[in-house]
């Protein structure tokens, strides 16, 4: 609609001055008509020359974010060519992939000739996941707004929002043994699947958790109990996810990787199965320690982790195992 009005006020105006030049016979009428003329085709080659000079970068500050902060996307629009244009649009889908949310969103930045533009865009997400931006296109716009060209460009840049963690829930692992992987049978004879090995004093930093408060009580003094890792043993967790409620599964992600914290914490091996939307198909990992188990959920949001009926394929790939169930709407042994 602009578009057309702006023809209609630049042809106006030319036959204003084409009449005010007839009737006047003046050489200043002249010099504007045949500036009109010039600046209309200098318009439309223009935009059609700096169509091959256009260049698009855009950089994340960083691959993982906690939760509900501000970052920035830089975007650098360069114009390697001197033909001065008005303005450039840049089409950009932005939002949270893992939760199936983009929206469209119009960047509207001046194209100065010979020179980079540069500009921060701010974001941010309330829910974990897999924060994308991405550029398919740029619109280019002449000097009268009359023509405009498209600039078909693939720049993406993508910022993995993770959990915030420490929530103040109280796992206890022997309500889970079902979901235990053992090789060997023996019963568990403390709640962070480790047999005690031996007793000693007290030491600045030992978790208060391991304390024996009875002998504590009879000798008067601090003891602590020294536990033996069960390395054989380790846990089968399966996340299944109603993607549904934005809000119900950034809390199902939370419980997941509080609890995966929790037992790597106490060194209990995990392994994570999911189903990946993305490629169609069951997956699995083991991580066996904390650092491993954060970078296990971008592979998580990556994979566009959903339901895809994961239990049935656990069941049929892994017939009378138990297994942790992580679900919206909470965390379940199942035996």
């Amino acid at each position: 609609m602009k578009r057309l009005r702006y023809i209609l006020e630049y042809v106006l105006l030319f036959v204003a001055n084409g009449i005010m030049l007839w009737f006047f016979r003046g050489y200043l009428n002249l010099l504007i008509a045949v500036a009109m003329i010039l600046l209309f085709f200098y318009a439309f080659f223009s935009v059609h020359f700096v169509k091959k000079y256009v260049s698009l970068e855009m950089k994340a500050p960083a691959e993982e974010i906690p939760k509900n902060t501000e970052f920035l996307i830089r975007f650098r629009l360069g114009n390697r060519c001197w033909f001065p244009l008005v303005t450039a649009k840049v089409f950009l889908r932005t939002g949270n992939s893992f939760l199936g949310s983009l929206t469209e969103n119009i960047l509207s930045l001046p194209l100065r000739p010979g020179k980079t533009v540069e500009v921060q865009y701010p974001l941010t997400s309330a829910y974990v996941g897999n924060v994308e931006v991405c550029c398919e296109k740029i619109v280019l716009y002449d000097l009268l707004g009359f023509h405009r060209v498209t600039v078909n460009i693939q720049a993406a840049e993508s910022v993995y929002i993770l959990p915030a963690g420490g929530r103040e829930e109280e796992f206890v692992l022997n309500d889970y043994e079902a979901g235990m992987d053992e090789v060997e049978e023996s019963r568990l004879s403390g709640s962070d699947f480790s047999d005690v090995s031996q007793v000693r004093e007290y030491i600045p930093g030992d978790a208060m958790k391991n304390i024996h408060w009875k002998l504590s009580a009879k000798k008067d003094i601090l003891m602590v109990k020294e536990r033996l890792h069960m390395s054989s043993r380790k846990l089968l967790l399966v996340l299944s996810l109603d993607k549904e409620e934005a809000e119900k599964t950034d809390g199902a992600v939370e419980r997941l990787f509080s609890f995966g914290a929790f037992c790597l914490s106490n060194r209990v091996p995990v392994t994570l199965f999911w189903w990946s939307d993305r490629y169609h198909e069951i997956r699995q990992e083991t991580v066996e320690s904390e650092e491993d188990w954060r970078q296990l959920m971008t592979r998580l949001f990556h994979d566009q982790a959903g339901n895809g009926y994961v239990e049935e394929h656990f069941r049929s790939g892994y017939p009378g195992k138990g297994y942790i169930l992580v679900k919206n709407d909470g965390i379940r042994a199942v035996g």
